[in-house]
């Protein structure tokens, strides 16, 4: 990349993109470092979901780490203290012990972060799941400019259905990812806000809108993803993390949030831990 900076396109321009394609390419980009995040537990000798999330791994330059939103994490360790079978499914792998690799979590950032090993790396390579790094030249990233484009993939609660069980420890689950193609609506220090815009039955990009009964509260943990245009050549970059998600909006703790450790950085407004305690 040459030293001039990207940019980000306006939202007309992004709009002229997407209806020419590129939203196809950009779903494609995004699902391949979102992943769904649930939690399991035994009842009547088969398996049940507790509750899910999405998740992604990332690496701002000192090695890759899995990221998820807080509440995600808080409700998979209420679960396991309800229930001592409970146990994390993660994308396409059998298990991940979740509870044992927590590296830092923000309740006002609503961000939790975990290690993955190497081989869990290598694992996910071989079902489509990469590490997220983005075209950035170092890390934090800048953050997406009001109004221009951002876009993201993420995995419902509704959008899943679990494969009859055969037995022998094997849950299979079908999971439906969500996309958004959309604008930063609004971009404060510490969160960014997306309003997902729908136009008679499309949001922007082309996308047909969600089912009206359908909850997005599973596409927490996702990764909002920035477009970047740089000289017409497009990329991406790490925009946030999304903690919360409805048909109409999409709220996000900014990237820079994480530290390349995984370390979470405090929230500007300290009066913000004290309100969530009270």
């Amino acid at each position: 990349m040459t030293s001039e900076s990207p940019s980000q396109p306006t939202r007309e321009e992004a709009i002229a993109l997407l209806r020419k394609g590129l939203d196809q390419a950009l779903q494609m980009a995004a699902a391949q470092y979102v992943m769904p995040i649930c939690w399991i537990s035994a009842e009547n000798g088969r398996p049940l979901i507790l509750g899910n999330g999405s998740a992604f791994m990332v690496d701002a330059g000192a090695g890759p780490f899995l990221v998820t939103a807080n509440h995600v994490y808080a409700e998979f360790c209420a679960a396991g203290a309800a229930r001592p079978d409970t146990v994390c499914l993660l994308g396409d792998m059998a298990r991940f012990p979740l509870d044992q690799r927590l590296i830092d979590s923000d309740s006002v950032y609503d961000v939790a972060s975990f290690r993955v090993t190497a081989q869990e790396v290598e694992g996910f390579k071989r079902y489509g799941k990469f590490v997220l790094t983005g075209s950035q030249l170092k890390w934090p990233p800048n953050p997406p400019q009001p109004e221009r484009g951002v876009f993201f993939v993420g995995f419902p609660g509704d959008g899943r259905a679990m494969r009859p069980y055969c037995g022998g420890g094997l849950v299979e689950i079908d999971w439906t990812g969500y996309t958004a193609l959309a604008i930063a609506t609004s971009v404060s220090d510490a969160n960014i806000t997306v309003l997902l815009e729908h136009d008679s039955h499309y949001d922007v990009g082309g996308r047909s809108r969600i089912p009206p009964d359908w909850a997005l509260g599973g596409c927490s943990g996702a990764p909002l993803l920035t477009l970047v245009d740089h000289q017409n050549v497009y990329s991406w970059r790490l925009g946030g993390v999304i903690y919360e998600s409805s048909e109409t909006i999409v709220k996000v703790a900014r990237a820079d949030c994480l530290n390349p450790d995984g370390s979470i950085n405090p929230y500007p407004d300290p009066m913000a831990y004290r309100n969530r305690r009270e």
